[in-house]
């Protein structure tokens, strides 16, 4: 299925939210790596899908009225073991949730030199608007962004990320290895092209975004559809 055909999809049946899943395929298929993830529906095929990606994974309960999952105790981080998924599954399972619930079983990302945004937001006057900058738990307590109006070119691009007060953390701070900065202009770009070939998308937030010395990774997202009024 093609990115226009599931968005169509979603549009048709008056879902504005993709899960994490859904956005993380979404991105895959635009070329934004993601970690390897499978969404399972039984503590059996959870377990099948840990072995088959290989230990350690990361476990995330999906239910459409669980947003805010690390709040609610809905991830399960650096499970090393059959056992220790088979926890993880009952826990998750315990978690309240009016929708129907799976868990999207995934490969656990290495350390990253840092963790980034990377979003979009539909500004009423300007339209797509592409956000960089430091991300994690800090981005809130930061708020060190860049902002461009979408499409970006690569210049822009490199812009956005050497004009956040963080840059250092991405060239070597402390003898660190340096991010691989073309990844990040690679992401932006193809993040500016897919908003500006779907105006149907109102907000994406991919954060955390891991980036190392050799790639780049994106370990959550969520994107967000227009409703039918902001449509109009």
């Amino acid at each position: 299925m093609s990115v226009s055909d599931i968005l169509k999809q979603k549009a048709e049946a008056g879902q504005n939210v993709l899960t994490e899943y859904e956005s993380k395929e979404l991105l895959k298929d635009i070329g934004i790596p993601i970690p390897e993830q499978k969404l399972t529906q039984s503590k059996e095929e959870t377990i099948n899908a840990a072995e088959g990606i290989g230990y350690p994974v990361v476990m995330k309960l999906m239910a459409e009225d669980i947003v805010h999952k690390s709040d609610t105790g809905a991830v399960k981080l650096n499970l090393g073991s059959k056992e220790e998924v088979e926890k993880a599954y009952d826990e998750l399972m315990e978690i309240p949730s009016k929708e129907e619930k799976q868990i999207s079983v995934q490969g656990m990302a290495k350390e990253p030199i840092a963790e980034l945004i990377i979003g979009m937001t539909t500004d009423p006057q300007f339209g797509p608007a592409l956000m960089f900058g430091i991300g994690g738990i800090l981005v809130e307590l930061l708020e060190d962004v860049s902002f461009r109006i979408a499409p970006i070119t690569e210049y822009d691009a490199k812009e956005m990320i050497h004009e956040i007060k963080g840059f250092p953390l991405l060239d070597g701070f402390r003898g660190k290895p340096k991010a691989n900065i073309d990844a990040i202009v690679d992401v932006l770009m193809k993040i500016s092209e897919f908003v500006m070939e779907h105006q149907e998308v109102y907000e994406m937030d991919l954060n955390p975004v891991f980036i190392y010395e050799d790639g780049i990774v994106c370990v959550d997202a969520r994107i967000i559809l227009k409703s039918e009024q902001e449509s109009d």
